[in-house]
C-alpha cells in the first residue's frame, strides 16, 4: 500500500525528486543501525520476542501514516516503518530456514516469500481502490488492525523459545568468522550491494512515473504496483524449488538480466497496459532471483546463525536503498525521470558483470 501511495503523496504535497528520494531512503535509515543487533539477538533464541516487538510497533506506525501532513511527517512515518519491517522480515525468514532441510530450503523460502508477495499484491490493489474511494484513513486503519491480529496469532501459535535455544540445532553457533570465511557469502554480499541501487530506484519511481507522467488513476496505479507483486508471488515457490535442483547462482543471474531489461524499456512505456507488462517483468525477474539469493544466505548461515546471515544480506542492501532513491531523485530533477530508470539498468548490468567474474574466479 505504501509503495502505491508514495506516487500519490508526491503529487499532493508537490514533492521534488530529491524529497521523494529522501522519503525512500528513510525506510532504510534506521535499519543500518538495528539490523545486525536484531540478527544476533534472534540467533540467541529470541526470535519470537523480536517478531512480537515488530508487530506491536506496526500498529502505531500505520496510524502515523494516517496523520501525514507533508514531507517531514511522511519521513518520520517511513522511519518507523523501516524499523517494523527490520524486526519482522529477517526473523520470519530465519524461522523458515532453521526448520527446513537443506534439500528443501530454497522451496520453503520461496513459498514463504510468495505468501508475503501475495499480501503485497492485495495491498497494492486494495490500497489503490480504498484511497480512491475513502481516502487514506481506511487503508491505514486496516493495516494497523492486521498487525494487531498477527500479533495475537504469533503470540499463541509460534512454538516456545526453548526449541530455538538448543545448541544441537542448526543456527546455534553464532560465529561471524564462519560466515565471512565463505567465498560465496562475500560474492553474494557484493552483488546485493550493487543490485540494491537499481531496485530502490525502480520501487520508488515507478509510482511517480505512472501517476505524474503517464497520468494513470489511483486504481490503475495500484494495479501497476500489484502486477509486480503478483508475478513475484506466483513464481517464487517454483523458482525456489528449482534452485534446490540446479543451484542458486544461475537463477540469481537470470533474474538480474530480466530486471535490467525491464529498467531499460520502462521509460518507453506511455500507457497503462505497457506499465502493467513492464511491472510484471520486474516481478518475474525478482521471483527467479530472490528465493535463490535468500537461500544462498540460508545455506551459508544455517550452522552459524541464520538470522545474522539474513541481516547481513539486508545490510548489504542499505547503502543502495539509502543512496539509490537520492541519486534517482537528483537524476529526475536535473535530466528527467526516464534517465533514473536507465541509471538503474546500468547499475544491474555492472553488478551482473562483477558477479559473473567473481563466480569464475571462485
Amino acid at each position: 500500500m505504501v509503495s502505491t501511495f508514495i506516487g500519490i503523496y508526491s503529487e499532493i504535497y508537490g514533492l521534488s525528486g530529491v524529497e521523494v528520494g529522501v522519503i525512500g531512503s528513510a525506510y532504510s535509515l534506521t535499519q543500518v543501525v538495528i539490523l545486525y543487533p536484531i540478527g544476533r539477538f534472534a540467533d540467541l533464541g529470541k526470535r519470537k520476542i523480536l517478531l512480537l516487538a515488530g508487530l506491536i510497533l506496526g500498529v502505531p506506525t500505520y496510524i502515523a501514516f494516517w496523520q501525514v501532513t507533508g514531507f517531514a511527517t511522511l519521513f518520520g512515518a517511513r522511519l518507523l516503518q523501516g524499523t517494523t519491517i527490520a524486526l519482522t522480515t529477517a526473523i520470519g525468514l530465519s524461522f523458515i530456514s532453521i526448520r527446513s532441510e537443506g534439500e528443501h530450503r530454497g522451496r520453503n523460502i520461496g513459498v514463504y516469500n510468495s505468501l508475503r508477495a501475495a499480501g503485497q499484491t492485495i495491498g497494492a490493489l486494495g490500497g489503490g481502490f480504498l484511497v480512491a474511494n475513502f481516502g487514506f484513513g481506511v487503508p491505514y486503519m486496516g493495516l494497523a488492525s492486521l498487525y494487531g491480529i498477527s500479533l495475537l496469532l504469533v503470540y499463541y501459535l509460534v512454538p516456545p523459545e526453548s526449541r530455538e535455544e538448543r545448541e544441537d540445532r542448526p543456527g546455534g553457533g553464532l560465529h561471524l568468522s564462519g560466515l565471512f570465511s565463505g567465498k560465496q557469502f562475500k560474492i553474494q554480499m557484493a552483488f546485493e550491494l550493487g543490485f540494491a541501487f537499481a531496485k530502490s530506484i525502480v520501487i520508488i519511481f515507478i509510482p511517480v512515473y505512472a501517476y505524474a507522467v503517464v497520468g494513470v488513476s489511483e486504481m490503475q496505479l495500484g494495479a501497476i504496483v500489484a502486477a509486480r507483486y503478483l508475478a513475484f508471488a506466483v513464481g517464487q515457490g517454483p523458482a525456489g524449488k528449482l534452485s534446490d535442483v540446479v543451484g542458486r547462482v544461475p537463477l540469481v543471474i537470470s533474474g538480474g538480466i530480466l530486471f535490467a531489461l525491464g529498467a531499460f524499456i520502462l521509460p518507453t512505456q506511455a500507457s497503462f497496459l505497457g506499465l502493467i507488462l513492464v511491472a510484471a517483468l520486474f516481478g518475474i525477474g525478482d521471483s527467479i532471483r530472490v528465493p535463490a539469493s535468500w537461500s544462498i544466505f540460508a545455506d551459508e548461515g544455517v550452522n552459524t546463525g541464520p538470522a545474522t546471515s539474513f541481516t547481513f544480506r539486508m545490510l548489504a542492501w542499505r547503502p543502495g536503498l539509502l543512496a539509490g532513491p537520492l541519486l534517482g531523485g537528483l537524476i529526475k530533477d536535473f535530466v528527467g525521470i526516464a534517465n533514473t530508470f536507465y541509471a538503474a539498468a546500468i547499475s544491474v548490468v555492472v553488478a551482473l558483470i562483477g558477479y559473473l567474474v567473481a563466480q569464475r574466479g571462485k
